[in-house]
């Protein structure tokens, strides 16, 4: 697995964004690449051939007319890689950085974990709450790994103070392996007395195998619980013929 981390810094240039990924697991990493979302700016990074396990890598990209207004701007990171056999895998990662101003968001999201089925699909909801005084339109947006897919991902919301909504999605295995976990992120973005706010809720999709198979020890149960009563009068007859 790559574990991915960000930092911002300004210089007399302009600002500077370095991303970083280091191996923590137990292969090699193929192919590695940083796709980064700051300020719905796409930025893509140079492929490394092959990060060894406990190595390290880092980009750094420059950063021009991002940060308008003072606030906290989200980072979106996808660190795309391969394995030995060729299998994409994609890290999402999810932060933020504080311009000018440190910022408390009032509005806050909440992701619930799922089990999904490798062949089919699973619905996960977040809870989007409003603890402020007053009423906020947000954008909102889903982020998935590349391995699921997932229908409406973007969206803008009304919330008033003091309530909360609870959206759903849809989300599909694309090519997602079984007995794995993925990480899903709902972005949202508003602003409240001139700044840029932040927030973002994160989930885990847990892909099992087929549930038709996981299902079937249930049947077996329910069969032996309706032939359960008819061998105890079996016994009980053969006793009294005895």
């Amino acid at each position: 697995a790559l574990a991915t981390e960000f930092s911002v810094s300004e210089k007399p240039e302009g600002f500077k964004l370095v991303v970083g990924a280091a191996n923590q697991g137990d292969v090699p990493a193929h192919d590695v690449q940083f796709e980064v979302i700051v300020d719905d700016k796409p930025l893509l990074g140079p492929v490394v051939n092959k990060l060894k396990v406990d190595e390290k890598t880092s980009v750094e990209f420059s950063l021009a007319d991002v940060f308008g207004i003072p606030g906290r701007y989200p980072v979106v990171i996808r660190t795309n890689y391969k394995d030995d056999n060729g299998y994409r895998f994609t890290a999402l990662t999810v932060g933020f950085y504080d311009h000018q101003s440190t910022v408390m968001p009032a509005v806050s999201i909440s992701g619930h974990a799922i089990r999904m089925p490798v062949d089919g699909k699973g619905r996960m909801s977040f809870v989007l709450r409003n603890d402020g005084q007053a009423a906020q339109e947000i954008e909102l947006e889903l982020f998935t790994p590349d391995e699921l897919s997932v229908s409406g991902e973007r969206s803008v919301i009304d919330i008033g103070p003091q309530q909360e909504q609870t959206l759903e999605y849809e989300v599909e295995n694309y090519s997602a392996l079984a007995n794995s976990r993925y990480q899903v992120s709902l972005l949202g973005q508003y602003e409240d007395n001139g700044k840029r706010v932040g927030v973002a809720g994160a989930a885990v999709v847990r892909v099992t195998d087929n549930v038709k198979a996981a299902a079937k020890p249930v049947w077996i149960w329910i069969l032996m619980g309706g032939l359960l009563p008819g061998v105890i009068v079996f016994l009980r007859l053969k006793k009294q013929w005895i």
